[in-house]
């Protein structure tokens, strides 16, 4: 399939015992591996269809997805005090991710928060994906 796809996203089974108890039934396992993955497609799709304060549209998108390869996908969330910056942490340390995201080309990355969100909070998880990505990197 791989070369026939402008980006593959990969969702390996086996790393569903790093985010899932042992004794889980294997049908609500596999049915947590299809949730993710549409997470991702609901996530990108989400970026490109609704307004943001910072808009993204499909040409962003396309820039970053186009001849990619395989594509990594990373999904946190936070509560509390910290909470933009544990959503990053828990994002880029995502057991799901295949490889190390400094050998990621590009990447869009989509924050959601309520009003009360703050420009600080934005910076501080914004730091924490570039911290771990190439410095060259196309990140949107």
């Amino acid at each position: 399939l791989k070369p026939c796809v402008d980006a593959l996203i990969v969702i390996a089974n086996d790393k569903l015992l790093d985010i899932l108890p042992e004794a889980v039934p294997l049908n609500d396992a596999l049915t947590c591996a299809d949730d993710i993955l549409r997470q991702g497609v609901v996530g990108i799709s989400d970026i490109i269809v609704n307004p943001g304060l910072i808009n993204v549209d499909f040409s962003d998108v396309r820039s970053v997805m186009s001849n990619a390869g395989t594509a990594l996908m990373g999904i946190g969330s936070g509560n509390g005090p910290d909470r933009a910056r544990l959503a990053a942490q828990r994002a880029v340390a995502s057991p799901l991710l295949e490889c190390d995201l400094v050998a990621a080309t590009g990447a869009v990355f989509n924050i959601v928060g309520g009003p009360d969100m703050t420009l600080g909070e934005i910076t501080a998880a914004s730091e924490i994906i570039e911290a771990a990505m190439d410095p060259e990197a196309n990140i949107i």
